[in-house]
Formats: C-alpha cells, structure tokens, sequence
C-alpha cells in the first residue's frame, strides 16, 4: 500500500529573485519528484543563474551550484548523466595540415630559392617536342642540360646545346621563351659548308656516326663570326638551323645536354666522348693541310 505524504511549504523566494531557486526542506518524500519535472526545472533558467539547495538531511548543509550548459541539453545535477567534462575540440579556419609556423615557412621558402638557384645556374629539365635531332632524340625524350661547363670553358663542336632563338628568328616571329636544341658543328672563326651530301669543316670532310641520313642540301662556305656558333640538327634535312637561318650567337645558348633520364629503355648520357677532341683533331689538320699547300707553292 503507497501512502502519500503532503507537508506545507515556505513561499519559494525565487518567486521574489527568479536568479535565486532555494529550496529550504528536502525531506525525503519531496526528493524524490519525478526526473522529467526536473530537467525542465533546469532547462529553464538561464546561464550562470544560481541554483541553491537547502537540505535538511541532518546536517543543514547548504549547496551552491552554478548550472553549466552544454550544447543545448540539459546538464543534470545529481543524477549524473550530462555533458560534466566533455569539452569540444576547437578547429582553426584551416586543415591541420596547412597550418605553417615560421619554421615551415622559413624551410619551403630555403627549399624553393634552392630549387630556383639550382634550375637557373646549374642544371634544368627539358623535353623534346620534335624530330630535328632524330635519331639522338625522340619525341618525348626528356633530358638534363647542365650550365655549368660554359663558365669555365666555350662551347665545343659536338656539345649538343640548348639555345633560346637568336634575334634573326625572333625578327620572323620567335621569342626569348621559345628554346631549340641542336649540335654546334663548328666555332668561332672556322669555316662551314656542304658538299655532295657531305659536312665540310675548316676544308675537312667530318665523320658523323650520328646523323640519321646525309644532308640533300647544298651550302656554300661560311665563316663563323666572333662569339658565335654553327649549329644543325641530326635529322640533317628535317632540322631548322644554322644552315637556314646563320651563325649562333654564343650567349643565346643555355646550357649543355649531358644526360637522358626517359623513357627508361634510353636511359644514359648523351656526351660524346670526342666532344672537344674533335675541334684539336680539325685545327690540327686544316694547318697540316694549309702548311702543305703553302710548301707547294714555295
């Protein structure tokens, strides 16, 4: 059998400050109210009101609690249950990964003037977007071309080089970006020309292993001039060059290729081993060939 005991109540002073809820008799039957009625007890009032219990459970102890909100829910006092010690962890407006202390920065941007230092006086990557060196190179064959060899010596017969268009091709349309690659056939001050499908350098006809076919062309002697070059391609008659549009001047050039690195069944380098042998071999027996002809004059 439930009995049901009623006992009167002191007026609540919260009726008088809404900020205070006092509750001066906790006897146990009124203790024991019903958990809906006290959610929306503390559901109701605001953050940072005060909520005060008096109990009198033998000791008259008073308790202060400040209600705490998390979320919109509803935080329970004694029965446990709510939102005590969890805390959301904030996020800033980047990912993780993107945000940089000064350290990160001060590391990428040593790692980008590195790599800006090194691809404009060392050495850079390049692709070959024709067939005018064929068969040396094929299209789509990417290469290393070094700088550094041009600052201790000039450009040798052979060196096959990188060059920006020289001002006779920028006249017709070309432009400082656009970037050929050819061999140098000959230097300053040697004389260049074709004959019967045959390269004469200096009055010596050049052995060329690495032509795809001899050149169908003729040229008729040229000096080259001072600080300046002769280029042609490999593909003799399928190459845009020195042949057509005149000498090189040496400061267009780039740099030197000295290696192939795709695609991976062409690996290797692509200096030849009588790169500058050639031009000692050349100067050595154009002189032979002009002191002879002077004796036969004598």
């Amino acid at each position: 059998m439930i009995s049901l005991q009623l006992r009167l109540l002191h007026p609540l002073p919260s009726l008088q400050n809404p900020n205070d809820i006092s509750f001066n008799s906790c006897s146990k039957p009124i203790t024991h109210f019903n958990q809906i009625h006290s959610k929306s007890l503390f559901k109701s009032y605001n953050r940072n009101k005060r909520l005060t219990l008096h109990c009198s459970n033998g000791s008259n102890k008073e308790t202060t609690a400040k209600e705490t909100r998390s979320g919109g829910g509803g935080g329970g006092g004694g029965g446990g249950g709510g939102d005590d010690g969890e805390t959301e962890k904030s996020s800033g407006p980047l990912p993780e990964w993107l945000n940089f202390n000064g350290d990160d920065a001060k590391t990428v941007i040593a790692a980008l003037v590195i790599s800006l230092a090194f691809r404009s006086f060392v050495a850079e990557p390049r692709f070959i977007p024709s067939l005018s060196m064929y068969p040396t190179f094929d299209v789509g064959d990417r290469l290393v071309a070094e700088k550094v060899s041009y600052y201790f010596r000039k450009p040798c017969p052979n060196d096959v080089v990188i060059f920006k268009s020289p001002p006779v091709l920028q006249q017709v349309g070309y432009t400082d970006e656009d970037v050929f690659i050819k061999r140098i056939i000959a230097k300053e001050g040697d004389t260049v020309e074709v004959h019967d499908g045959k390269l004469i350098v200096n009055g010596v006809v050049r052995s060329e292993d690495y032509i795809l076919e001899a050149p169908k062309y003729e040229m008729t002697q040229i000096r080259v001039p001072e600080k300046s070059v002769f280029v042609m391609g490999d593909n003799r008659n399928n190459s845009y060059d020195s042949h057509v549009w005149g000498p090189l001047p040496s400061k267009n050039i780039i740099g030197r290729s000295v290696f192939r690195y795709w695609p991976p069944n062409r690996i290797g380098g692509t200096v030849l081993a009588e790169s500058c042998a050639i031009d000692k071999e050349t100067t050595s027996t154009s002189t032979e060939a002009v002191a002879k002809e002077i004796g036969i004059r004598n």
